[in-house]
């Protein structure tokens, strides 16, 4: 019988007997990852196998067709009690977390979630003897922006007179904002997913900047935007078929965007101020293809997170959880910022 598993340094398969036991199970995965105590995970919803079922068949209990999760079981330190003035209130359990914010909880998702680097991707692009290279965000929540953001100096938004080489996050916050407090009827409810005043607060409070911003952002800027995927490379085109003469791509890992540029020479490779970042829309076929190959780079090195069913252990508390909602709860629950991605077997 054959036992898939996955745990924070990597998976498997393991070899069992027909006839094997939870307990002979618990106790091959620990010898298998080298771990002490352990709880293994299955199922969704999540659930705990422990040594009280022992005794229990793994084939009854159909454990052949799960993939297992270990979790480590790290045994805490005491803390030691600082002595506190008797006129403070202790804090309690989740009060500061949840007073933080959405955008607090969005950003400590992103930056803490652990995945391949995307540093130092370059792709040779021979017919312009350049190549095509991936500037990396920072985890700040306002990665969408920044990556936008770099790829409009210049451009002057639709009812202004003037633009900037500067399209910092919170400059374009603001015109994305603008557009949908000038636009009612496009931008209602049913379009945005809230009421509009409540999402311009998000928005302008570090919501994370997505699909909805980059259209809104392409029409303003009159500039094609390409989103690209990592795990799935399916490009998405905003401002498609709109006659712009322009397009910049930046590159979705599924918490986290970065930006695609053009650099002319190697010596110019670490210095973003001499990047290209916008093409001409007819030639796009030679930009398009190489970011591809930066997508397949990226996925070799796993840099991608699929929100929808990634797995996760809190580096605190230890518990598992499942998918970007249950991670973002929990963060805004316990303060708890820490998270690494329990990698699937492929």
């Amino acid at each position: 019988m054959r036992i898939r598993f996955r745990g924070p340094s990597g998976g498997g398969f393991l070899e069992l007997a027909e006839d094997a036991t939870v307990a002979q199970l618990l106790s091959a995965l620990q010898a298998e990852t080298g771990s002490g105590a352990i709880a293994v995970k299955f199922g969704w919803p999540l659930q705990t196998l422990d040594a009280d079922q022992g005794e229990l068949v793994v084939r009854e209990l159909g454990l052949q067709r799960e993939n297992l999760t270990i979790v480590p079981l790290a045994s805490p330190e005491p803390q030691q009690q600082q002595p506190q003035p008797q006129s403070a209130t202790a804090p309690q359990p989740g009060v500061a977390a949840a007073s933080s914010g959405a955008a607090d909880a969005d950003a400590q998702l992103a930056a803490s979630l652990s995945y391949g680097s995307g540093e130092d991707v370059k792709v040779e692009v021979p017919e312009s003897r350049t190549s095509l290279v991936l500037r990396v965000m920072p985890d700040d929540g306002d990665c969408m922006f920044t990556a936008v953001g770099g790829a409009l100096g210049g451009l002057v938004p639709l009812g202004a007179s003037s633009g900037t080489n500067d399209y910092t996050p919170a400059v374009l916050r603001r015109i994305v904002v603008s557009a949908i407090r000038e636009n009612p009827f496009k931008y209602d409810a049913n379009f945005l997913g809230a009421r509009p005043e409540t999402y311009c607060s998000r928005l302008l409070n570090g919501m994370w900047g997505g699909g909805i911003e980059l259209s809104i952002l392409a029409e303003i800027f009159r500039v094609e935007i390409c989103s690209v995927d990592v795990k799935t490379g399916k490009a998405y085109h905003f401002g498609e078929q709109q006659d712009y003469e322009e397009f910049c791509v930046v590159i979705y890992s599924g918490v986290h965007y970065d930006r695609v540029a053009e650099a002319a020479t190697e010596g110019a490779m670490g210095m973003v101020e001499f990047d290209v970042t916008r093409w001409n829309v007819a030639g796009n076929e030679r930009i398009l293809r190489r970011t591809q190959d930066i997508c397949q780079i990226l996925r070799d090195r796993h840099y991608y997170t699929s929100v929808s069913d990634f797995v996760v252990v809190c580096n605190q508390c230890h518990e598992v959880l499942q998918g970007e909602k249950a991670i973002t709860q929990h963060v805004r629950a316990t303060g708890h910022a820490g998270v690494t991605e329990i990698e699937d077997v492929t």
